[in-house]
């Protein structure tokens, strides 16, 4: 999931006018004050959904899966769209578009359509014949209803699959009210799925924070919220206090941690991307590397002398794109500039570049904890590199942070950083690789601390959607032997019983008379045969 402070589409943000790609392209990142939908607007959309949810959650799962396939392959067809208005509206480089927000959905789409079908087969459960005779039982999950989903801007159409495929599939309805930075992008996503759904069944509100609350007062009957702590901290007290399951993510300040036996060229080139990759906006960029110090002088050189090639838009195939909005920009520069005053040394760039939302790739070696680039979240192209004296250290610091959501580990001694991941307190760990179990729909991806306790992806997170309805079947003709009417001779059976259970056996004899006689006492109290 990608969160950050700002990106939950609960604060209104400024005008920003941006160069990225081959156009100059104006982005009113908050402007939707035209747009912002009423309370009444809201509860009408919900009302709506929840109206087409149930004849959708009497089909068949196959049913619902082609309808989904249907559309995830016009959302491929038409992918062009959807790389065009993740440009236009956040600044995303054509190759992320295509990328992280054109390439997934079918892919997405038929792994969720397996996870699915394995856990909400029907589970028949033993009943123990001689407690429980003639009976069996079975437990189904069903649909909660209409699942509300507040959703982030820096993934604006991929990182909805996560909380939408599986919400379709397991009989819902929805209502996804988008970041009001990226609205048409995360609204395009879910009018290509209505083009195959019942009408009214999927549904989207705009509008900022005043919006995410009236849909959570709306009646929802689920809710999945990604952003900053401060709103998902809010948003989980207001669920909980109307009832409504959530699932809240809360961002991350994911770690490498590199230790001194890592394959340097691959770890350089891995660390690169999945810090700078959509300009180091998402939750599961590496934000920080522990780096063991008999290697830091030749790792920070070898990323240096890379991050300095790197391009920026609008340069054909550039790596490094705008920031998505002026407030993310200006959060960059302020954590840059408390890691300078508190002595980090600034490798490579280090200020942005004038008239637009661009920052460079910027390295800061000799970090300490007290920085912001070391403790907060940033969200933008900036690493922060701290030298620790080997592997147990670079434990200990990740296990400290204030989030918990993944870290990876990069040695060439796999049975050695298998187990150092077993001593790290963090949601997802990734060895010698960072982030790619985000787009598994068959691996969870969650975390601790402040990044919260939300579930996205795998069977783990479909409790948000679904809820267990347990049937037990009585095929026995006679009554049970402890209904009404009470009798000294039940009160003895049920003395025999929890006799029994402890080993005592001196009344035991009593039990098939005592059975026998409270049989035939309830038949008689009710006329039965």
């Amino acid at each position: 999931m990608h969160g950050h402070p700002g990106s939950d589409g609960l604060t209104a943000g400024s005008s920003n006018g941006v160069r990225n790609g081959d156009a100059s392209v104006s982005r009113p990142a908050a402007h939707l004050d035209s747009v912002q939908a009423s309370r009444e607007s809201v509860r009408a959309a919900v009302e709506g959904a929840r109206a087409a949810q149930y004849e959708w959650s009497l089909q068949p799962l196959g049913d619902r899966a082609a309808a989904l396939t249907r559309a995830a392959r016009d959302m491929l067809r038409r992918r062009q769209e959807v790389i065009d208005l993740a440009r236009e509206e956040m600044g995303k480089v054509p190759i992320e578009g295509l990328f992280n927000e054109a390439l997934g959905p079918l892919d997405s789409a038929r792994a969720w359509i397996r996870v699915v079908e394995q856990e909400t087969r029907r589970r028949h459960v033993f009943l123990n014949p001689l407690t429980f005779p003639r009976k069996s039982a079975y437990v189904d999950l069903v649909p909660r209803g209409v699942v509300g989903v507040i959703a982030p801007w820096n993934f604006p159409a991929s990182g909805l699959y996560r909380a939408i495929f599986p919400a379709l599939l397991t009989g819902n309805g929805l209502v996804l009210k988008p970041s009001e930075y990226t609205p048409r992008t995360s609204a395009w996503l879910v009018e290509r799925l209505a083009a195959e759904l019942p009408n009214g069944l999927a549904q989207v509100v705009q509008g900022g924070g005043a919006v995410g609350t009236a849909l959570i007062d709306s009646g929802i009957d689920a809710c999945v919220f990604t952003g900053s702590p401060e709103s998902g901290r809010a948003v989980r007290v207001r669920c909980a206090e109307r009832g409504i399951p959530s699932s809240i993510e809360m961002g991350g300040k994911d770690p490498a941690i590199v230790l001194a036996d890592c394959d340097l060229p691959r770890t350089v080139a891995g660390i690169t991307h999945w810090a700078l990759s959509n300009v180091g906006q998402a939750c599961g960029a590496i934000e920080v590397v522990y780096v063991d110090q008999t290697i830091a002088d030749v790792f920070v050189a070898a990323l240096a002398s890379v991050w300095s090639r790197l391009r920026m838009a609008p340069e054909p195939f550039a790596e490094i794109g705008p920031l998505a909005n002026r407030r993310q920009l200006e959060i960059v520069i302020a954590h840059v500039e408390d890691a300078r005053a508190k002595g980090g040394v600034i490798v490579c760039g280090g200020a942005p570049v004038e008239g637009g939302l661009y920052y460079p790739p910027t390295l800061i070696d000799k970090c300490t904890d007290g920085m912001k680039v070391v403790r907060d979240e940033t969200f933008g192209p900036v690493l922060a590199i701290v030298r620790v004296t080997g592997a147990a250290e670079a434990v200990r610091r990740t296990n400290e942070g204030r989030f918990g959501l993944g870290a990876s580990i990069w040695s060439e001694n796999v049975a050695r950083a298998k187990r150092l991941a077993e001593r790290l307190d963090v949601g997802v760990v990734t060895i010698n690789n960072h982030a790619l179990s985000g787009a598994m729909p068959a691996l969870p991806w969650s975390g601790t601390r402040e990044t919260g306790f939300g579930v996205a992806n795998s069977g783990h997170a479909l409790a948000t959607f679904v809820r267990p309805r347990a049937t037990l079947v009585d095929r026995a003709k006679g009554p049970e032997v402890f209904w009404m009417p009470y009798d000294q001779t039940l009160a003895k059976l049920g003395e025999a019983l929890a006799d029994l259970q402890v080993g005592r056996y001196g009344s035991v004899w009593r039990l098939p008379l005592a059975f026998r006689a409270r049989v035939r006492t309830v038949k008689e109290m009710f006329g039965m045969k």
